[in-house]
């Protein structure tokens, strides 16, 4: 039999050990009771151990001495030890968990935990987490002030929801965790914000390019168990890292870090060790293995030169692509590759799956691949397709183009040509082509009727409404004709009479003028605007005619082996002829009600 045993003592647990060797016996089978406890402290200018008594610490010391190595502080028990008995009725099932410094406890609580809802249970649960906290060395009644708002908090999610499901997370408290410092670091805003891999990072003026953040001193800590956490100084690496071009980058500092940004647009780049903006690059070639895909955007001014030296490699390899604002490719592009640019120029060939997208001019030697372009000049079209409004073209074998208008030197066999304005061509040495004249088969056709239509839509709509009000506001003015001329009478024969006009009736025909100067302004509105829209149906018109606007030139002899197409854009219908001979330009004229293709020499 056990007899119980009060002590004063500063370690319970090795307390506990001491006595269950002492007597022979498992340290399981002895638990203990907190009688009271009493916490002592030692500041910077205490030379002997202060007694805390029932204050806060934070009344008697300051947290600048707490987080110091100079700040000690302990707590004395009185416990009685006594045999381990179960209680029948409570069965709290808990583990202490903590962060690495022991400055953050919480109590992890089995399900099997057997909480009965009894008064005095909240004492119970209290002074079993306060044995588990003294099992583990910890301090109590310092940093667990909101331990019995915690425990009710427990409590009341049981008597809503009944015993527990899952493990539950009681928080105990905090001491003073220790804040850690901040080491010195550069960020590259200009590569985080990119979500592809390309070779160069477009930046445009304004943009945040780097940042180097300054090193920041961290804060001592202390756990709770009273032991001292020491934080090591911040790591300064890069305080002479950063050297920039201030011609093209701006910095801006403050006390957290110096932020960088692109005074111009172009790329991020480190020359010699300086920082800068450059606008153009020069490789060799562009590679998935070399540089991946180099995607900067249409709306930085980046110039891409490749210059491939091998002869038998692809300057622009396959399935690369590329966007940038300018383009210079001395070689080849492969397979699959694809090519969005302002501006671009190929020395040699496209494959006939790459694809191109050009805002303004591209010129390419040899092309097979897919175009788009606003101005296209190539110097051999080969089995190509092109889409653009104004193609110029040397010498075209096979392929096909679309585009408003068409210039083209030298045409060989089995090509298709379509256009909505104009074909010229100086030679056809080939057969089999098909040279077509058919608006409705260009997009901006389409787009510019669309957009007629529904300004004249909402023309009409608008014109109506004024209408409506221009009658109402001529015979409301109207109506006051036969009064305002009795008043101008009147004011004319008072002052006949040498009398001064009555202020009222002057006043009314000033209003009057008013009126009539203002109907006059909403009547010229309204004519303007009856104008514009007589000029948007002439325009509409036109376009719906736009066939017959249309003209083939050839400069040479047709061989009576490539056909001439005309189709009307409203009702789709084909004009066809093969022309043998001499003849110079060719048209689709209105004829009385029907439409005839018209021969020149």
């Amino acid at each position: 039999m056990f007899t119980p045993i009060v002590e004063t003592s500063s370690n319970v647990m090795s307390d506990l050990l001491n006595i269950a060797n002492a007597r022979g016996i498992s340290a399981d089978r002895i638990d203990f009771d907190l009688l009271s406890y009493q916490t002592f402290f030692k500041g910077t200018i205490d030379e002997d151990w202060q007694n805390l008594r029932d204050c806060d610490l934070l009344e008697r010391t300051t947290e600048s001495e707490i987080r110091s190595n100079i700040f000690l502080i302990r707590q004395e028990y009185q416990v009685r030890f006594r045999e381990y008995k179960p209680n029948p009725l409570f069965e709290l099932r808990l583990t202490i968990a903590s962060d690495k410094y022991k400055s953050k406890v919480v109590a992890v609580i089995d399900p099997k935990s057997v909480i009965p809802l009894k008064k005095g249970i909240q004492q119970w649960i209290k002074e079993e987490i306060q044995r588990k906290q003294l099992r583990h060395g910890l301090l109590i009644g310092l940093y667990d002030q909101n331990l019995d708002r915690e425990i009710n908090r427990l409590l009341l999610k049981i008597q809503k929801e009944g015993s527990l499901k899952e493990v539950y997370h009681l928080p105990i408290g905090e001491f003073f965790p220790p804040v850690p410092p901040i080491n010195d670091k550069i960020i590259l805003h200009f590569k985080e914000s990119k979500e592809s891999k390309s070779l160069i990072d477009g930046v445009q003026p304004g943009d945040l390019i780097l940042e180097y953040v300054f090193p920041k001193h961290g804060q001592d800590g202390r756990g709770c168990d009273g032991v001292f956490i020491q934080v090591p100084e911040p790591t300064v690496k890069y305080a002479s890292y950063i050297v920039i071009d201030e011609e093209r980058i701006r910095a801006e500092e403050d006390s957290e870090s110096i932020r960088f940004y692109a005074k111009v647009s172009g790329f991020v780049e480190r020359k010699k060790g300086v920082f800068t903006i450059s606008q153009e690059l020069r490789i060799e070639n562009a590679s998935f293995k070399k540089t991946g895909s180099i995607e900067t955007g249409l709306d930085k001014d980046i110039s891409l030169k490749v210059k491939q030296n091998v002869a038998t490699e692809d300057s622009i390899g396959t399935g690369v692509n590329i966007d940038v604002q300018k383009l210079d490719v001395s070689g080849t592009v492969g397979g699959n590759a694809k090519i969005q640019a302002c501006e671009l120029t190929i020395g040699a060939q496209t494959h006939r799956d790459s694809k191109i997208n050009v805002t303004e001019t591209a010129n390419i030697h040899l092309h097979r691949g897919n175009l788009k372009a606003k101005e296209a000049n190539i110097h051999i079209l080969e089995t190509g397709k092109i889409e653009a409004e104004t193609v110029h073209i040397q010498k075209m074998v096979g392929g096909e183009v679309v585009a408003k208008t068409v210039h083209i030197d030298v045409l060989y066999s089995n090509a298709r040509i379509t256009a909505l304005e104009s074909i010229t061509i100086g030679t056809i040495e080939g057969e089999g082509n098909k040279i077509i004249i058919d608006p409705d088969s260009i997009d901006s056709y389409h787009e510019k009727i669309s957009q007629l239509e529904a300004q004249i839509k909402d023309k009409t709509s608008y014109m109506q409404t004024q209408s409506k009000e221009l009658i109402a506001k001529q015979l409301s003015f109207k109506e006051k004709n036969s009064r305002i001329k009795q008043i101008q009478e009147r004011v004319i024969h008072t002052k006949k009479s040498g009398n001064k006009p009555m202020k009222a009736d002057l006043v009314r025909l000033q209003q009057y003028k008013s009126e009539a100067e203002a109907l006059k302004e909403f009547k010229e509105r309204l004519e303007g605007c009856e104008k514009s829209l007589h000029e948007m149906k002439n325009d509409l018109n036109r376009l719906y005619e736009a066939d017959l606007h249309a003209s083939i030139v050839h400069n040479g002899i047709y061989n009576g082996k490539n056909r001439i197409i005309f189709i009307d854009p409203k009702n789709h219908q084909e004009y066809g002829i093969t022309p043998e001979g001499k003849v110079h330009k060719i048209t689709l004229q209105q004829v009385g009600d029907e439409k005839k293709i018209l021969l020149e020499n």
